[in-house]
């Protein structure tokens, strides 16, 4: 009798994890904080937390900054956004910045 390989157990507690890692989004705070730290890194303007909103429904991520910050952010827009996605993962991060 040829013993069983446990990496081939669905049930095992290791592949549990994993499946509930690519099942569960992280909370909107959380891409929020790592949005400030992305654009403080990407383009050296440092927002405050109540400058960001983040919609986790529709992966919109909204600048409420003055419009000379905002435009700013936005002629860099797709550094943010690739940057947001090498931190937080494909599925998991804003496709928009409004």
């Amino acid at each position: 009798m040829r013993k069983k390989n446990p990496g081939e157990n669905s049930a095992q507690l290791g592949n549990l994890l994993e499946r509930y890692k690519k099942i569960f989004k992280p909370p909107q705070a959380s891409v929020e904080k790592e949005a400030i730290v992305v654009i403080a890194d990407v383009c050296g303007i440092t927002l405050q937390p109540h400058q960001l909103s983040y919609t986790v429904a529709t992966k919109t991520l909204y600048v409420k900054a003055p419009s000379l910050l905002r435009s700013e952010l936005f002629m860099r827009r797709t550094a943010i956004l690739e940057a947001l996605k090498g931190r937080l993962g494909e599925g998991n991060c804003p496709t928009t910045l409004l």
